[in-house]
């Protein structure tokens, strides 16, 4: 007898530090020291503040979700569509263990597709899935109705110490009804 066979990549997906959220605000503020361990949500003002380039196409309406605080030495979200969020990290999150993110607001439920929602999730490192250089990933097992978004998320991820490391990655994301966002390890 055959093992199942895996499910099949609805869209994989490479995340690198190159093109992340802390590279940019390297470039454009203050020296940041490491990655943000979470995202307030704040009142955006164009006037003084400007999208976060690296995700800017993860947008609700013309509105991008993600824009740099004033001093540009953080990237917030957008209060009006999403409350803060915790970063949590799924290279390091066990099987079984549940993980809240935060989620969105009521003008901001229904408005974003559960996959464009948790593709901005890992593009702005908010579901954090490397430590170093990047990740690939793979969407499958994705589910969508009455209950929520579900989605499984498989791959690696690639960092150095003195040698080149390869790690496997698995988890899901949930957004429930409500607009709560988790992650669930394993």
């Amino acid at each position: 007898m055959q093992p199942p066979a895996a499910p099949a990549c609805l869209e994989q997906l490479a995340v690198e530090h190159s093109a992340s959220v802390l590279s940019e605000q390297r470039r454009v503020g203050p020296r940041a020291d490491d990655f943000q361990t979470a995202f307030a949500a704040a009142y955006l003002d164009p006037d003084v503040q400007v999208p976060v380039e690296a995700v800017r196409a993860y947008q609700i309406g013309a509105t991008p979700l993600l824009w740099w605080n004033v001093g540009r030495t953080a990237a917030v979200v957008n209060a009006a569509v999403l409350s803060d969020l915790a970063v949590v990290d799924a290279t390091r999150l066990d099987a079984g263990v549940d993980a809240p993110v935060g989620g969105l607001t009521e003008l901001g439920l229904g408005k974003i597709g559960g996959r464009a929602l948790v593709k901005f999730l890992l593009h702005a490192r908010v579901i954090a899935t490397y430590v170093h250089i990047g990740a690939e990933l793979c969407l499958t097992d994705e589910h969508d109705g009455p209950d929520g978004y579900r989605v499984r998320v498989t791959g690696h991820h690639t960092y150095f110490t003195s040698s080149k490391h390869v790690v496997p990655l698995a988890f899901s994301v949930t957004v429930d009804p409500a607009g709560q966002i988790a992650v669930h390890g394993g």
